[in-house]
């Protein structure tokens, strides 16, 4: 194949000005028809003309996505936060008087690693259970350090998940507490639902199964 490149490379030289007048005259031609001339190098496809054209491969067996990592980019690119965040009722939430003790129990009904810590208004913060692994077994009844519960950083309902991923990295958080338009709080997102969204159905390494 490498014998072939410089004679091709000497006739595209060649024919360098019959191509370039032949597509000048393509051009004008289509100016007075009233048609703007594109450049096919620099021509873009439409977020719904390239999800389009993944569909329609896929479905001929052109293109094979067996994991559905194309699909699912497409969907996360599309979603906002209010469609992945959990609804305020459907989370188990700690108290924020909560004892190690407590956080303890918790994560042997449920499993999870971290849990919300909530008082009447709403989530304030969340924890970890690693935050509480150097407490003193005399402190174990006590309630936890202010120091051990990490704050929320609050994103827009209508914010797309793209955007929160990046302020969730950004903020080195795992959860965000989801407002509306008013300011109320309606939700939590947990980094973990927004990363299955991409990638598929990601497991919390000490969840129940």
């Amino acid at each position: 194949m490498l014998l072939l490149a410089p004679p091709l490379v000497f006739l595209s030289k060649v024919f360098r000005p019959v191509i370039w007048l032949l597509n000048e005259l393509a051009n004008l031609s289509l100016r007075a028809v009233g048609v703007k001339p594109k450049n096919e190098a620099t021509s873009a496809f439409t977020f719904d003309e390239v999800a389009g054209i993944v569909e329609q491969s896929t479905r001929e067996g052109i293109l094979a996505d067996d994991a559905g990592t194309l699909a699912n980019t497409f969907e996360f690119t599309s979603k906002r936060v209010g469609e992945v965040a959990v609804p305020v009722g459907a989370i188990r939430a700690l108290a924020t008087d909560c004892t190690p003790h407590d956080l303890q129990r918790a994560v042997a009904e449920y499993g999870f690693s971290r849990y919300v810590i909530a008082d009447a208004s709403g989530p304030v913060g969340y924890v970890h259970i690693k935050d509480v692994l150097d407490v003193p077994d005399d402190a174990f009844d006590s309630p936890l350090p202010s120091t051990s519960i990490r704050s929320l950083t609050s994103l827009y309902e209508g914010t797309e998940l793209e955007d929160a991923l990046a302020s969730l990295r950004r903020t080195s958080r795992h959860l965000a507490r989801v407002v509306s338009k008013t300011g109320d709080t309606i939700g939590v997102l947990f980094l973990e639902d927004v990363i299955e969204v991409l990638v598929g159905e990601v497991h919390d390494a000490t969840a129940r199964r």
